[in-house]
């Protein structure tokens, strides 16, 4: 094979996988009208997205990368700090996962969304090395899981 037609494959499939990102976001969140709810979507999406930036270095996919991982912890510690904002207002849609929960107890969401902004600070302070990685996506991913199991369908 010549190298300008592995570049080309390469390329082809890249773009394919991309694609098929994109594809599978939108229709995920095609049909939501509501900018509020659509807003939310995306911002969830954005921290899922992030986490898995660490995952796929943890699982070796990625390359240890300690800008692009710092890069990521601090997108989800902004992202954490937008949470509480996004869902202010009382909006459903039926393709949405939040549960009415959280405007039922809008104080433990918010403290929730504020302790994963707090953890990302300290870990985007102290993330280093690979050995790091683990650590950081446990204390995330607790968070995740404390509000996911309280207020996600």
């Amino acid at each position: 094979m010549t190298k300008r037609f592995t570049f080309l494959v390469t390329v082809l499939a890249s773009t394919i996988v991309a694609l098929s990102i994109i594809s599978g976001n939108l229709s995920a969140h095609s049909g939501v009208l509501n900018k509020d709810v659509a807003a939310r979507m995306k911002l969830m999406s954005e921290i899922a997205k992030n986490m898995s930036v660490l995952g796929k270095m943890l699982k070796k996919k990625d390359p240890f990368d300690k800008d692009k991982a710092v890069s990521a912890v601090e997108a989800i510690e902004s992202l954490a700090v937008e949470t509480p904002k996004v869902f202010k207002k009382r909006e459903m849609h039926p393709k949405s996962e939040a549960k009415l929960t959280i405007w039922e107890d809008f104080e433990a969401f918010t403290e929730i969304a504020n302790k994963l902004s707090v953890d990302a600070k300290q870990i985007t302070e102290n993330l280093q090395s690979f050995d790091d990685i683990r650590p950081a996506l446990i204390n995330l991913s607790q968070s995740c899981k404390s509000c996911h199991s309280r207020f996600r369908k």
